[in-house]
């Protein structure tokens, strides 16, 4: 792939593994987009040739349920299954079968320049969920559906994201899966700040303390 964003320096970090979800944690992992459990669980009579192909698509199977892709997560399995390593294929399958087949809870048409959005209302927070569409610019709205210029779709997946994080949708390229905000540093487990300052647990449990103990001093 020649493309720039293939490149070390670019090339987006898979967060979770692909085949049961934990987070990553070592580099490799986080390379790979599958941890080293289930990495060595998937260890199959391939050449060396193959499994390196068939680890791209690991990773760009990794990325897409990152993205909350779950086609396209699906049809990478595919492609892994065809490469023979069907054991793979079916564990990642099986994380994201009961997602394929279930109703959306948010549809987005494309209508001429517009998004066609349909999604359940914010009772809870309604002045605040009210107030986010409105703020869209070029937002239309008309029998219970908000329109959204195309060129909008940044705002609206950031919306999407505030008030549907963890929902699921389905839109012009299927069914897709909304990613939950990002915590903020105090509502954060010690793993995500981990995770947040590149280190691993143990060393950030040692930076912390001494932060701490400098805090005191």
């Amino acid at each position: 792939m020649s493309d720039y964003t293939a490149a070390p320096a670019t090339k987006m970090l898979a967060t979770n593994c692909v085949v049961c979800g934990r987070p990553l944690v070592d580099a490799r992992s986080v390379e790979m987009g599958i941890g080293p459990e289930c990495r060595e669980s998937a260890k199959g009579g391939i050449d060396d040739g193959t499994r390196q192909v068939a680890n791209e698509y690991v990773y760009d199977a990794a990325i897409a349920a990152q993205e909350g892709r779950i086609e396209d997560v699906m049809r990478h399995a595919q492609t892994i299954e065809d490469m023979g390593l069907k054991g793979l294929a079916d564990k990642i399958r099986r994380r994201f079968r009961k997602a394929s087949e279930r109703e959306a809870d948010i549809t987005i048409e494309v209508e001429g320049a517009y998004y066609k959005v349909k999604t359940p209302f914010r009772r809870g927070d309604k002045e605040a969920f009210i107030a986010a569409w409105r703020r869209i610019p070029g937002r239309r709205y008309r029998n219970r559906l908000n329109y959204i210029p195309v060129a909008q779709k940044t705002v609206l997946w950031a919306l999407l994201r505030e008030f549907f994080g963890g929902k699921y949708g389905r839109g012009p390229k299927g069914l897709f899966r909304i990613p939950k905000p990002e915590p903020k540093p105090e509502q954060m487990t010690f793993e995500q700040r981990a995770e947040a300052a590149g280190q691993n647990p143990g060393n950030l449990a040692e930076y912390e303390m001494a932060q701490r103990e400098m805090a005191q001093a």
